[in-house]
């Protein structure tokens, strides 16, 4: 049986790496899977490649750091299938040697700005849209996606960190306010995954000094965060709120 059927799911940032591998297991498992990207062409492609699935997909240019294009989105899913079931916040700043290897105090306030705007504000304001609809439905489901570095902290990266530390009270406040009404909101906490916004990041050097960083001794692969998405996303586990699951293969634990 199909763990979404007929879910109408909002990814955001679902053309690669995490993202794309989410919106093809969620597709796979039934649900109608709304693909964004600040590419329209892009978001197509997916849209493509999802097909065979046989569950209807939907491509939406979305940049998660413009109030506008996240009103669009709602908007436009909403004016087509009514309700919006699922919630995935993890679109995310670009990762760059600039913003991850520089040291907190050579950042510009400006740096700081443009990371938190799209990786917390962009949460933010896909959740504060969408809510109000689960709201009226009396149900619904949120992921937010955070790092381990929000967790136990990190000697470099501080936009990074400040903002993915900032997911981490979104999920629970959200969860605490909005339970009453059906709304379940959780939080991955990611160590090191083999995607193409960090794993092509590092030289092969370091990539092989990062794997063993985890007790499992690896890099983790997308498809093992998109499991955990689903679990929490199904109503497989629809007693579990405000919870933040570290996928990390043990490197932090808590």
């Amino acid at each position: 049986m199909d763990e979404l059927s007929n879910k109408v799911a909002i990814v955001t940032g679902s053309t690669k790496g995490i993202g794309r591998s989410i919106a093809h297991l969620f597709s796979k498992n039934g649900a109608h899977v709304i693909v964004t990207s600040r590419s329209l062409d892009v978001a197509q492609n997916i849209v493509k490649e999802l097909h065979p699935y046989g569950n209807e997909a939907l491509a939406i240019k979305t940049d998660v750091g413009s109030d506008d294009d996240v009103s669009n989105l709602v908007d436009a899913v909403v004016s087509k299938y009514g309700k919006i079931d699922i919630l995935i916040n993890n679109a995310g700043f670009p990762l760059t040697a600039k913003y991850w290897d520089s040291s907190f105090d050579l950042l510009s306030i400006d740096d700081y700005q443009n990371v938190i705007n799209v990786d917390l504000m962009g949460s933010i304001r896909c959740c504060k849209k969408i809510i109000p609809l689960m709201k009226r439905n009396k149900s619904g489901s949120i992921v937010n996606i955070s790092s381990t570095p929000a967790l136990s902290g990190h000697d470099l990266g501080a936009p990074y960190t400040i903002a993915k530390a900032g997911i981490l009270g979104l999920t629970k406040h959200l969860a605490k306010e909005y339970g009453k009404y059906n709304i379940r909101v959780n939080c991955l906490a990611l160590g090191n995954i083999k995607s193409s916004a960090t794993f092509a990041h590092f030289d092969q050097d370091t990539q092989e000094k990062l794997s063993k960083e985890s007790s499992l001794q690896r890099w983790g692969e997308t498809i093992e965060v998109a499991k955990t998405c689903l679990m929490l996303s199904s109503d497989n586990f629809s007693f579990v709120n405000g919870q933040t699951i570290v996928v990390d293969g043990g490197a932090v634990l808590l």
